[in-house]
């Protein structure tokens, strides 16, 4: 009885080191926002970079968008591959920091097409700086930075990775130097809002009696 219970731990082990491994070998690849949240003044700089990370496979292109709060935020200038991964000669078809309504940066970047397979692999590792971005910040506040149509492609362009990930980031400014209060959810308002009045009344339902 012993034998088979020390069988059935080891299986269960083993059955769950395989799911793990099997699990990490299918990830996909994350674009994500790093530093995750900075604090400027007003009239100050905020840097950040755009980073893909658990390439398995190499990536030819990308295309993204950065949304952030054009009233807190200012956008000031962008640098694709700024470490040069993607080849001496790629192809920048950014749009850059668009107008109308909510401002955002449309970045659209293609690597050098004369860059192999095994080259882009090489260079790109598992993961690189896709992008730097500054801000200017305009006046106090919290502005989110959000990433939204994110696409890799394949080495050559003819697919895109599946799967991708993306994390977000913010920029508080605050002239004061401190941290920013995120603004409530409109759940959470309307919670306050029912117990401040509730408060109204049972005060002056002591006050009358």
């Amino acid at each position: 009885m012993k034998t088979i219970s020390r069988t059935l731990r080891v299986l269960a082990a083993t059955a769950l080191a395989a799911t793990v491994l099997l699990s990490q070998a299918v990830a996909s690849p994350v674009v994500s926002i790093s530093p995750v949240t900075q604090t400027i003044g007003v009239g100050g700089f905020a840097t950040i970079d755009i980073i893909v990370s658990g390439l398995t496979d190499p990536t030819g292109g990308f295309s993204l968008t950065l949304n952030y709060n054009n009233t807190i935020l200012s956008g000031d200038s962008y640098t694709n591959d700024p470490d040069g991964k993607m080849g001496a000669l790629p192809v920048d078809l950014s749009g850059g920091f668009i107008g109308g309504g909510t401002l955002h940066l449309d970045l659209f970047f293609v690597a050098d097409p004369t860059e192999t397979e095994a080259s882009l692999a090489a260079s790109e590792g598992a993961g690189f700086r896709l992008a730097t971005v500054t801000f200017k910040g305009l006046v106090d506040g919290l502005s989110p930075l959000t990433l939204s149509d994110v696409v890799l492609s394949n080495w050559d362009g003819t697919a895109t990775l599946a799967g991708i990930g993306s994390l977000n980031g913010e920029v508080c400014v605050n002239s004061a130097g401190g941290p920013c209060a995120a603004a409530p959810e409109p759940g959470t308002m309307l919670l306050v809002g029912s117990a401040l009045s509730a408060l109204a009344i049972i005060r002056r339902r002591k006050q009358a009696a």
